[in-house]
């Protein structure tokens, strides 16, 4: 299954203006934080012999050096949220399975270890992606079948080594009292954005073009919690239950050709040897 990334990538001039402002900023925050440091200096300097009063320009805390010490902290956060824009303007997680959006979202947590932000670190971290492109679907493609077919699931509709047309999502989705329409379960909305997401991918169509997709977008936006999109029909029950039905038979086999079938019933027959 071969897919290749398409739309939403940010133009190489684009991300040289970004990284040109980014710069630029850093070094305006580091000087005007040495300006803060310089006039609090002289500020003690004078009236310190005045006991009571602190004259500290870093409001945070009071007896800390508010240069270095607060202009490293901004800079870090700064760093931080650029590269999480460009991730989200590469569309890379998008293309990722949960699992390896959890592992990226922690990684662009831990500021220490993210790179410098430069043209070169960001079109690398694309060269990277655009190679394993077709490893991150397998994987996604994987997730999603084992979240659509639950094993010892108590619905009939539900099968564990294929998929069939129609499949009933336990906790999917819980009822929003304070406006009446239905919602998806916190905890499972990735599972729903994965699911839309994969069948986008897997259409050719690339990554879903809503945050959260449109599957997630139509349950919370009916008005007696039924209704369809593209890839699917869909109703919403009280108990949490979410029924799906697959509009689309040829992309359904898809799944079930990739991480369905005999790849399912020689791992259990493994497991039971």
């Amino acid at each position: 299954m071969t897919m290749t990334m398409q739309g939403g990538i940010a133009k190489r001039e684009t991300l040289t203006v970004m990284i040109g402002v980014y710069k630029q900023a850093a070094q305006d925050i580091e000087a005007a934080y040495d300006l803060l440091e310089r006039a609090q200096g002289r500020l003690r300097s004078a009236f310190m012999d005045t006991p009571g009063y602190s004259f500290s320009t870093n409001d945070r805390n009071m007896y800390d050096r508010v240069g270095k010490k607060a202009s490293d902290a901004i800079l870090k956060n700064i760093k931080k949220d650029a590269w999480r824009h460009i991730v989200e303007r590469l569309e890379l997680r998008r293309l990722l399975s949960i699992k390896r959006r959890d592992e990226l979202d922690r990684q662009l947590e831990d500021v220490e270890k993210l790179p410098e932000l430069t043209e070169e670190n960001i079109l690398s971290m694309f060269q990277q992606s655009a190679e394993n492109v077709d490893i991150y679907l397998e994987e996604a493609v994987e997730e999603v079948f084992d979240y659509l077919r639950p094993p010892g699931s108590q619905y009939k509709t539900n099968t564990e080594y294929e998929l069939q047309k129609r499949v009933i999502l336990s906790y999917a989705v819980e009822k929003a009292w304070n406006r009446g329409k239905f919602r998806v379960n916190y905890h499972r909305e990735k599972y729903l954005t994965a699911l839309d997401n994969v069948f986008s991918m897997i259409d050719g169509q690339g990554p879903v073009k809503t945050y959260n997709g449109a599957l997630y977008d139509a349950i919370t936006d009916s008005p007696d919690g039924k209704g369809e999109t593209p890839y699917f029909r869909f109703k919403c029950y009280l108990n949490g239950n979410l029924h799906l039905e697959f509009k689309r038979s040829d992309l359904v086999a898809k799944l079930n050709a990739v991480a369905g079938g005999n790849r399912l019933k020689t791992g259990e027959e493994g497991k039971r040897k």
